[in-house]
């Protein structure tokens, strides 16, 4: 296990569990305010198993997650293999649920398959899975993470992974449980460094660009136009109007069939509010990124961690 300095009982829990399971073979890596990507490289670095399976916080795997990877990383052409989220509420709130909810549905987070699939059905072929399962080789051959980045580094590497030749697949039959953000708060902030970092990413790599990736900035850079407009054109004004109030429509709607769908109305508004966050906070980090050539906000590059405004990655 690699600690990135938590404040939690993180480090408590495992030597608890280390002292429960002496049998197992137990590392702990402490590495105060490492980036992910670099977290997993140090992790990866002194794993002596041939298959990785990475697992972060948040997440609980299903009973046959790593006998399903291994047996799937058996063929040669697949080169990272992962499961389908549960995503589950990080707290007992309405609003908690509600940020699960929208974390899993198509108008939050477009054709990720690994968030929205089913459980049945054969592996498919798609562009990244979370916390991949791959050959230690493989790892060694692409160089690891990207520690460059802060986030996406997943998606990343499996964009090279593809562009090796090799398979990215889902596997339904794998599930992991992952505990999506509680608050508001939170998930703004989540979202909005995933469209940063995104963007950094797009500059090594701006071939693996997805639609669903590239509809919130398009649509955040159209309000703001529109909006900026209005001030001085009535036409923009109408026309900021009326895709304030399509899109508005548009959130009732979904979060209203999703309460008649599955009840719990208590989560209504917060329902409603997740989805205009997840779109709002991306669309944001992603332009702002372009618009200051990634060098503001500094705080999303995590100061102290080596890396300097204007790193492309």
């Amino acid at each position: 296990m690699v600690d990135g300095g938590s404040t939690d009982a993180t480090v408590g829990v495992f030597q608890t569990v280390r002292k429960e399971l002496p049998s197992l073979s137990w590392k702990l890596i402490v590495r105060p305010r490492a980036s992910i990507p670099a977290a997993v490289n140090a992790g990866i670095e002194i794993a002596r198993g041939e298959v990785i399976v990475r697992l972060d916080a948040h997440s609980v795997p299903s009973a046959n997650y790593v006998a399903d990877a291994v047996a799937q990383l058996q063929d040669r052409e697949v080169g990272v293999v992962g499961g389908v989220w549960k995503v589950t509420a990080g707290a007992k709130s309405a609003t908690a649920s509600a940020v699960a909810r929208a974390a899993s549905h198509p108008l939050g987070v477009g054709d990720a398959a690994y968030r929205i699939s089913g459980n049945e059905g054969m592996p498919v072929k798609v562009d990244t899975v979370p916390f991949g399962c791959f050959r230690r080789d493989l790892w060694a051959k692409l160089r690891g993470f990207d520690e460059l980045l802060q986030a996406n580094e997943d998606y990343e590497f499996n964009y090279r992974v593809r562009e090796a030749g090799l398979r990215v697949l889902l596997n339904p039959k794998m599930k992991c449980v992952y505990h999506a953000r509680a608050t508001l708060s939170a998930l703004a902030r989540q979202y909005f460094r995933y469209g940063w970092w995104k963007m950094q990413m797009l500059r090594k790599h701006p071939l693996s660009l997805r639609w669903r990736q590239a509809v919130p900035t398009a649509f955040v850079s159209l309000v703001a136009l529109s909006g900026a407009a209005s001030a001085v054109n009535v036409t923009a004004r109408w026309l900021f109007g009326g895709i304030l109030t399509v899109y508005a429509l548009t959130l009732v709607a979904a979060s209203l069939m999703v309460c008649v769908r599955e009840g719990k109305w208590s989560r209504l508004a917060p329902l409603i509010s997740a989805f205009a966050i997840i779109h709002f906070s991306w669309g944001s980090g992603a332009a702002l990124n372009m618009l200051t050539r990634a060098r503001w906000p500094y705080e999303v590059l995590a100061p102290g961690r080596g890396i300097s405004p204007g790193s492309t990655g």
